[in-house]
């Protein structure tokens, strides 16, 4: 019997102990499904927030754009209810209620205020998908002003705003930058400053910090400031300070997001101190590579004028005396006039090809010293005539000429087989510069200047007697939507009217070149009337 209760003893503390370590198992199996069901639980709860803290700002982002969407249908509304009114105005066959002038002048204001709109978009999609092409090339510190100056300062003037330029003397006199993109962020500033200035000044402040070392441009206005919850909304896109400032002042709420982002790009950085009815301060710094010798920096107020010449300045340059043969391949009639006349004064025997394919059969079947090709002609361009030439193992010398020149098409210039590229419009001083280079160098006398003076102030008004056609030429071609003469009547006058000082005809012409490449012709048209009130403008003034 007793052998029997030891057995049943033992079963029973195996089981004993068996069920505790059953108990323990399962309280450790409970713990660890507690510590599982708690971390599910704040995993949920995180994923939670992250999807609530995602919604709203889906919904803010959702918001903005709706808003700047709502923005940009007044932005373009407005200007557009404008131009076509004007312009119905201007086709009634009826005594006009309206001046000519000043309606089409209207028209182009509010043609290039949807430029704006468009470029900043357009600005936006590159920043996004990060396709900002930028440049570094030198940028003359006077020319940058003057540049400056001629935009803002009629716009300053309309508001009946002292505008001005504040340098703290010593600055640098080149700076290396993207010209381009540091003239949009400083008039991006300027053009709010004067938006939101009712009354006062706004200062352009240029400071050289010689320790960073660094370049400071300061924008500073007497206008309505801002508060701190309003600076902290600056630099996003689609927004302002608030929509009160937006509905009061306009404005797509992108420049000052474009700005920021491109002074990154560029390596600088953007400030702003503000305060409610005091005023604000932008401030861009842009690093230098290197400090400036201090013998290089400017040190007069003086030395930041930059001296163009004028509409028509006839000014004495000694005239290289040289000989050869040139061919000269180019497409316009005033510039084959005028580089002609360069050339022959210079002792050279001209023959001129109308494009590039007469270009090449002349090159191939004579022997010329030089041969000057313009890049843009009918028939063939100058880029593929200077291949050919080239793969025919054509040796001439071949420079340039060109309005394009920037870095990548010099260097696609160069690559097809040029040796040299001059600009348009042409700087007489600098052709004879390269086509001294390449040819040889002497100097005449007084006697020869003085005639060739003579002959460019006949050429000049043999310029103006044109014009009037070239206009007609223009407004002929913008009645019949067609886009390709107007294109070969812009390029031309592009580059014959710079070479005889009209640099703000050059201009126009330039933005409309620039539009019809790109594709965009009833941008081109809303520009091509800007510049035939140029040319028409030119034609009025009194030739000097």
């Amino acid at each position: 019997m007793k052998p029997l209760v030891e057995a049943l003893e033992r079963r029973l503390a195996l089981e004993r102990a068996a069920r505790k370590q059953a108990q323990a198992e399962l309280a450790e199996a409970r713990a660890r499904l507690d510590r599982v069901v708690a971390e599910q639980e704040e995993t949920i709860r995180a994923r939670t927030g992250e999807l609530r803290q995602a919604r709203d700002e889906a919904l803010a982002a959702s918001s903005a754009k709706s808003a700047f969407l709502a923005n940009m249908s007044h932005e373009i509304r407005t200007p557009l209810t404008s131009i076509i009114g004007f312009a119905e105005l201007l086709m009634q066959p009826v005594a006009n209620p309206v001046d000519r002038e000043e309606a089409l002048r209207t028209i182009i204001r509010n043609g290039r205020h949807l430029l704006d709109v468009i470029n900043d978009i357009l600005d936006l999609a590159k920043i996004e998908t990060q396709q900002v092409d930028l440049e570094q090339i030198d940028l003359p510190l006077p020319l940058l002003l003057r540049d400056i100056n001629a935009l803002v300062s009629g716009r300053a003037a309309e508001r009946s705003l002292a505008f001005q330029v504040q340098p703290f003397l010593p600055l640098p006199p080149v700076l290396r930058t993207d010209p381009v993109r540091l003239k949009q962020i400083l008039l991006n500033f300027i053009s709010n400053a004067i938006k939101f200035t009712p009354r006062g000044s706004v200062t352009l402040e240029l400071h050289y910090d010689a320790e960073e070392p660094a370049m400071r441009f300061a924008v500073v206005d007497t206008g309505i400031g801002m508060s701190e919850a309003q600076q902290a909304r600056l630099f996003q896109p689609f927004s302002q300070a608030d929509l009160t400032t937006t509905r009061k002042f306009g404005g797509t709420g992108l420049g000052l997001y474009i700005s920021h982002q491109l002074s990154g790009l560029l390596g600088g950085r953007i400030s702003v101190q503000s305060q409610p009815q005091a005023g604000s301060r932008f401030e861009l710094v842009m690093p230098l590579a290197a400090p400036v010798p201090r013998a290089e920096l400017l040190t007069m107020e003086g030395d930041l004028l930059y001296w163009g010449r004028g509409d028509f300045e006839i000014t004495s340059i000694a005239v290289p005396e040289l000989a050869g043969r040139v061919l000269l391949a180019e497409d316009g009639a005033d510039n084959q006039r005028l580089l002609s006349a360069f050339l022959r004064q210079a002792g050279l025997a001209v023959t001129v090809a109308a494009n590039g394919k007469d270009a090449v059969t002349l090159a191939l079947r004579q022997d010329f010293d030089l041969i000057l090709m313009d890049m843009q002609m009918p028939v063939m361009d100058g880029e593929t005539a200077t291949r050919q030439l080239r793969a025919s193992r054509c040796k001439t010398r071949i420079v340039a000429l060109t309005a394009n020149v920037m870095k990548a098409d010099v260097q696609r210039y160069h690559e097809a087989g040029c040796n040299d590229v001059l600009a348009k419009p042409v700087d007489r001083e600098r052709f004879y510069q390269v086509i001294g280079e390449h040819l040889g160098v002497a100097y005449e006398d007084d006697a020869q200047e003085a005639a060739f003076q003579a002959e460019m102030a006949e050429l000049h008004q043999a310029f103006r007697a044109g014009l009037p056609a070239q206009i007609q030429g223009m407004r002929d071609a913008l009645r019949a939507s067609d886009w390709q003469a107007l294109g070969r009547l812009v390029h031309v006058l592009r580059g014959t009217a710079g070479s005889f000082g009209h640099a703000h005809l050059t201009e126009r012409a330039t933005e409309v070149e620039l539009a019809l490449r790109a594709g965009h012709p009833v941008r081109a048209a809303v520009l091509c009337e800007g510049l035939l009130l140029e040319a028409a403008a030119v034609l009025r003034r009194v030739p000097a």
